[in-house]
């Protein structure tokens, strides 16, 4: 795929969600169309949720929270959303009762709804059985500086027209292998062949089906556990990850437990030095499985939030044509534009991409719905990216 970044996304609508350019992983896009309907009653729940004290909330807080929830319908709402803050935050041993426990509690109306019950046919036995003995999730992070050298491709001598940023991961069993760097990911993804080399350990009967952004439908893939994953000294231990027929990807997920990180077009710096200046300040949200870093941009100007999102080989990638069309391909199907952006008080003249075959969710500003932005690797040329999501201040800087 030559545009937008490899992986899945979907769209959930409700009040509660502030952009509605979700992109929410795999299992999630089973509920969006019964979640849209019914999680504007549980309103409170979800203000919450989207309060500094709710983003910052542990997973017992959220489970607390949700259980004062007693209409049955607003309490299957709430803990899908817990269940979803499992998968982001990685505790994997605690899936099967939560899981288990809202099959049983909300039977009737799991077996009334063919996307609800799909995705709570997720696990099979086995996969619960294998889930409750794996260890916690730790993350071991680096103590020192270190630069770690981004690849523009999968593999040495194998260069290709779509450049990337790709990192060395390496697993227990002291096999490597390239994943691509990917903030537009909410979920670190592994190829199936990868991981049967890196020793992952596979969860046989568990399923998910997933659409995705180009037009992709009924797609499958399994989940498995990642004894250990480490970035450069950086160690990831009892890591659940989804499986597919598609590139590896580190996801935000992973990505976000790092530390204070400075990407450029060449390296990734762990423990970087915080920045000495911030053109964008970033936005870091958090909604079920969700993550994304969003920037204040004008595209043509007009005032959209630009998501920052390293898998995507453009540029910059908007959900809608632009007003100067310039060129026009038919593999895959997609339009240039040329057109203004400004970012930080900074207008340049630039050519973007947009794709009518793809169903990228427009996102929400200031009440009403606007095309989304995708700042995609292309951005990488001429700014670099700092991230630390644990002090709250992550900067997209111009170079």
């Amino acid at each position: 795929m030559r545009a937008v970044s490899r992986r899945e996304t979907c769209l959930i609508g409700g009040v509660n969600l502030k952009s509605s350019l979700v992109l929410l992983a795999f299992f999630m896009c089973a509920a969006s169309s019964s979640m849209a309907d019914t999680r504007p009653a549980a309103l409170d729940f979800y203000r919450w949720l989207e309060s500094e004290q709710g983003q910052k909330a542990s997973l017992v807080q959220l489970k607390q929270h949700c259980a004062k929830v007693l209409d049955a319908e607003k309490n299957l709402n709430c803990s899908v959303s817990v269940l979803a803050r499992m998968f982001e935050t990685k505790t994997a041993n605690q899936i099967p009762e939560y899981y288990l426990a809202i099959k049983h509690r909300h039977a009737q109306a799991i077996a009334n709804d063919p996307e609800l019950n799909a995705m709570f046919s997720m696990f099979g036995s086995e996969s619960l059985a294998t889930l409750r003995e794996v260890g916690d999730f730790s993350v071991t992070r680096a103590k020192r500086h270190e630069v770690l050298v981004i690849h523009p491709y999968a593999s040495d001598g194998h260069a290709t027209d779509e450049v990337l940023p790709y990192l060395d991961v390496k697993a227990a069993n002291g096999v490597s292998s390239r994943f691509i760097l990917d903030t537009g990911a909410p979920q670190t993804r592994v190829n199936h062949d990868t991981a049967k080399l890196m020793g992952i350990r596979l969860l046989t009967d568990s399923h998910y089906g997933y659409s995705t952004f180009y037009g992709e439908r009924d797609l499958s893939a399994k989940l498995g556990i990642f004894e250990s994953l480490k970035i450069g000294s950086s160690e990831f231990r009892n890591v659940l990850v989804f499986v597919s027929d598609r590139e590896n990807l580190l996801g935000l997920d992973l990505i976000g437990k790092l530390g204070r990180l400075k990407v450029t077009k060449k390296t990734l710096e762990v423990n970087a030095e915080p920045p000495a200046r911030c053109d964008s300040p970033i936005t870091y949200a958090r909604i079920d499985i969700n993550q994304r870093l969003t920037i204040a941009a004008r595209l043509d100007r007009r005032a959209t939030p630009a998501i920052i999102d390293t898998g995507n080989v453009d540029y910059l990638t908007s959900s809608s044509p632009g007003n100067s069309l310039i060129h026009v391909t038919d593999k895959p199907r997609s339009q240039t534009f040329k057109g203004e952006l400004s970012l930080a008080g900074h207008i340049q003249l630039i050519t973007y991409n947009y794709y009518p075959d793809f169903t990228i969710p427009p996102s929400l500003l200031l009440g009403q719905y606007v095309p989304s932005l995708l700042l995609g690797w292309g951005a990488f040329n001429d700014h670099e990216l700092n991230l630390d999501i644990d002090s709250g201040r992550s900067c997209f800087n111009r170079t």
